[in-house]
Parts: structure tokens; sequence; C-alpha cells
């Protein structure tokens, strides 16, 4: 996917959280172990931690202009 904010190239990736830790970004293929967890590799600093909840989202990450993008519904 291209940016629409630079016209750079966007990974595909997925933000997850479990409400314990740091809501973080990992790219599709790359690995991340307990340290990197540990030293807050891949943590999204505009997160904040509300409550206990595991999810994930896929989504779209341009490192040139530190944007994402990804798909969402709010239901009524």
């Amino acid at each position: 996917m291209d940016c629409p904010y630079c016209k750079g190239t966007m990974q595909k990736g997925i933000i997850s959280g479990d409400g314990r830790q740091a809501v973080r970004w990992q790219g599709d293929g790359d690995k991340t172990n307990f340290l990197d967890r540990m030293f807050g590799s891949g943590k999204l600093t505009a997160a904040k931690p509300f409550a206990v909840a595991l999810f994930g989202i896929e989504a779209y990450y341009c490192a040139k202009c530190r944007k994402m993008i990804f798909d969402t519904d709010i239901q009524p």
C-alpha cells in the first residue's frame, strides 16, 4: 500500500495488546522476542492502557511519516 501522505511504501502488520503491557506494532514476518518487548521494541507511544482486553488489528505503517492506517467500523 502507498502512503497517502508521502506516497512512500507502507508495511503491513498487526497492532496488538492485552491490557497488561504496551500496545505494540509488529510487521508481517517480523520476529519479536522477550528482550525486544522488555526494551520497548514496537511500542506505540500514542496508545494508552485502558483495561485488560486482548486485541489485534491489521494495519499499515509508514516509517517515513510515522502514520498508520487501518480499516474500522463503529457499531451503533
